[in-house]
């Protein structure tokens, strides 16, 4: 026995050798060579009968590898776009519905011809790519913004042209399809189970042509080799005498012309859908899910883990009809586990490039020096009462529907300073955070509709919840950063509302009886609107106590300085590890009493009650008044729901918003919060100024003259300075002149 145990080594250990030698993408190649050809085998032995042909028939299998070539068009855009800006681009889905949505719009309404527009179309998105480039994403480039910032940027990109989409599709008359619909050519073909039309079979012809002219574009061509030069060093390249701004827009351009392409050839089987803003999230999920398994970089591996997403939704369509989200949940693991296993090298291309907007913008308290003077002291006491005041009294005079609106906007806005604490503080984008709360408000809305729980006891148990599925999230995020933890939430919150959160999946989790309001405190019958609506503000005035107070602690400046530099906090022996899940769990449970609040207000749970859109909106609301700033995010937040209860606008609230988000991210980072912050500073200067009172920190930029202006040696001057009252420049370098300057 040992001798053939021995002869058997012998023989294996030249083929594990070699099997250690090749590359991590040879091995994968191999692997799933292998896969098909046990399929294809295995198939052809059992014929139409067994296990295989029950529950993985081969035509469900190509019609999964003629659906999945289509996400990996999608996610050849989004891996251009990362090699050559190290950005995800949000907006690559939005970029190809606005084009696809007019274009179609023109065949079913104006009665242009198909083949006309198709072409058209994608030539459309192509020049769209490029100006989106030349226009937004250079100005941000030439201003050296971090890449995370310029990621949110795609947000507001996105938000623009979904509402741009909307309005220019209402004009031109085409709001009402929805459904698919089938090219002007009459083929099909029967395979298995399944039967392949006319719209399949224009994407198994139109799909190698353009994987062809990739291919011989970046492999022969100059400028595509050019690409591939600057997306592995744009400083050689530089160096080189390569033009990477041109090559930037050129590869911009060609994502534009694949977005759009890929909408195109996808609609006639996934249905026609103007306003793609609400599903955006879930038709961008695959193309994402294949570009992270493809470490945003490899276009063949994209392509077969786009085949390989298309295989699995068609099987788990045929295998599970009735439950067909399913899906997201398969593509959210599929995104985990590709982001974890891919992380070193993720968060290596990625180093330096993360920013938390705290660090962007510090806005800093009241100066100590001036807490004490009266005009600053019963001025901000004023602003409060007179802002408590209107936040009471105004509302008392509307009906029930506007408060049931107020109402919401509160719960936004309490989400919103959720969002201060985890990426304004911590520095770690999240776009699920509606997901943490539509998760809290199942348990509320159970803990009602089963128990009849007192209300602050089902508040304080949806916090709880929150805080403890924020800390889940939080876990990878220790090895997931920036923009692809971003990438994880988004999965996570479509998941939680198609999926988990689906009473059609699970139906015990989801009360089937309404939440009822109860009586609070046997006294204030939150069936009234204006009595839920104080008792959503005073939820919001209490969070925002707790958040500021959290700033002014040692928690609060640790979070943030363990964002800012790591490695300087666990220098100091901080645990970051601990800090950054705190600053996790706190944000979870914010949002967590968000959910339970939502539910009391929506007085049911139903799919689509946390639909994973409005997470990205509650993230651009949240930016543009300011991240590093609770009060910006206050008034941002409460600004744009105002907006939107504005019927008049129709969709130009979303047009608005998008705009305002790149302009807030290009000009004032720091958002709303550091433009309201910014004339706070210039008003305690002229306090300060009129009773001569000198700040160092409002006047760490001016130079400080007096008397001092004419003397003639040293330690007059600096007596000078000390009572000083009249303020102006600093020299260049931020210092007092020189006393020979001085007496010149």
């Amino acid at each position: 026995m040992s001798v053939l145990t021995d002869r058997f080594g012998e023989l294996g250990s030249p083929a594990l050798e070699r099997w250690r030698d090749l590359s991590g993408t040879r091995r994968s190649q191999i692997i799933v060579g292998a896969v098909v050809a046990i399929y294809v085998l295995w198939s052809l032995v059992t014929g139409n009968h067994g296990w295989l042909y029950k529950h993985a028939p081969i035509g469900i299998v190509l019609a999964g590898v003629v659906y999945g070539s289509v996400y990996a068009l999608g996610a050849f855009g989004l891996i251009l776009i990362y090699r050559s800006n190290r950005i995800i681009n949000f907006a690559h889905g939005a970029l190809g519905s606005f084009i696809g949505v007019l274009f179609i719009g023109l065949v079913k309404v104006k009665g242009v011809n198909y083949w006309i527009s198709l072409p058209t179309a994608v030539i459309g998105g192509f020049i769209l790519g490029g100006l989106i480039e030349v226009l937004v994403i250079r100005n941000f480039n030439r201003k050296k913004v971090p890449r995370l910032i310029l990621t949110v940027a795609t947000i507001g990109l996105a938000t623009a042209l979904g509402g741009g989409e909307l309005y220019l599709s209402k004009k031109e008359g085409f709001t009402s399809l929805t459904g698919a619909f089938a090219p002007p050519f009459d083929v099909s073909l029967r395979v298995s189970v399944s039967t392949f039309h006319s719209a399949d079979i224009l994407i198994v012809a139109v799909v190698p042509v353009v994987i062809a002219f990739l291919a011989w574009f970046l492999l022969r061509t100059r400028a595509g080799i050019a690409v591939r030069a600057a997306a592995e060093n744009e400083d050689r390249a530089l160096l080189l005498g390569i033009p990477v701004r041109n090559l930037s827009t050129i590869v911009w351009a060609i994502a534009g012309a694949l977005a759009v392409l890929t909408y195109m050839l996808s609609a006639p089987f996934e249905g026609v859908k103007p306003g793609l803003t609400s599903n955006g999230p879930t038709v961008l999920l695959p193309l994402l899910a294949a570009a992270v398994v493809a470490r945003m970089e490899s276009l063949p591996t994209a392509f077969f883990a786009g085949l390989g997403l298309g295989i699995a939704e068609q099987l788990v369509h045929w295998n599970s009809p009735n439950h067909p989200a399913v899906i997201y949940a398969v593509y959210l693991a599929v995104i985990l586990i590709a982001l974890l296993a891919q992380s070193g090298r993720l968060s290596r291309a990625f180093a330096g490039a993360t920013s938390s907007w705290a660090a962007v913008a510090a806005l800093k308290p009241i100066p100590e020096e001036l807490r004490g003077v009266p005009e600053v002291k019963w001025g901000k006491r004023g602003l409060l009462v007179l802002a408590a005041a209107a936040f009471i009294l105004v509302p008392a005079s509307w009906g029930p529907s506007n408060r049931l609106l107020a109402s919401y906007a509160i719960v936004w806005t309490i989400v919103g300073v959720s969002l201060v604490v985890l990426t304004g503080w911590g520095g770690h984008m999240s776009l699920g955070q509606f997901g943490i709360a539509g998760v809290s408000a199942m348990i509320a809305a159970n803990m009602v509709s089963h128990w009849n729980a007192d209300f602050f006891f089902v508040i304080l148990a949806a916090g709880a919840t929150g805080g403890a599925v924020a800390v889940l999230v939080g876990l990878p995020a220790l090895r997931i950063k920036g923009m692809f933890l971003g990438v994880t939430t988004l999965a996570l919150a479509v998941a939680l509302d198609l999926y988990f959160l689906n009473s059609a999946n699970f139906a015990s989790w989801i009360p089937s009886s309404g939440v009822d309001r109860p009586l609070l405190l046997q006294r204030f019958d939150l069936n009234d609107q204006y009595t839920m609506y104080l008792v959503c503000l005073a939820f919001l005035a209490v969070t925002i106590l707790v958040t500021m107070g959290l700033r002014k602690s040692r928690a609060g400046r640790v979070l943030i300085a363990a964002e800012n530099n790591d490695r300087a906090a666990q220098a100091a022996s901080v645990d970051t590890t601990r800090v950054k899940l705190a600053g996790f769990a706190v944000a979870g449970i914010i949002a967590g009493v968000a959910g339970a609040l939502s539910i009391y207000l929506l007085t049911a749970l139903n799919p689509g009650s946390f639909p994973a859109i409005d997470s990205i909106t509650i993230f651009g609301y949240s930016v543009i008044g300011g991240l590093g700033s609770v009060t910006g995010v206050v008034i941002g937040v409460l600004f744009f729901k105002y907006l939107e209860s504005i019927t008049a606008l129709g969709q130009y609230h979303l047009i608005i918003a998008g705009i305002a988000l790149l302009w807030v991210l290009s000009v004032v980072p720091g958002g709303i919060g550091q433009v309201v912050y910014a004339g706070r500073d210039a008003v305690l200067r002229w306090i300060a100024n009129r009773r001569g009172i000198l700040v160092p920190s409002l006047v760490a930029d001016k130079r400080v003259l007096g008397e001092a202006e004419h003397a003639a040696d040293e330690e007059s001057l600096l007596a000078g300075a000390l009572t000083a009252t009249r303020v102006e420049d600093l020299d260049g370098n931020g210092k007092l002149p020189e006393l020979e300057d001085v007496v010149q």
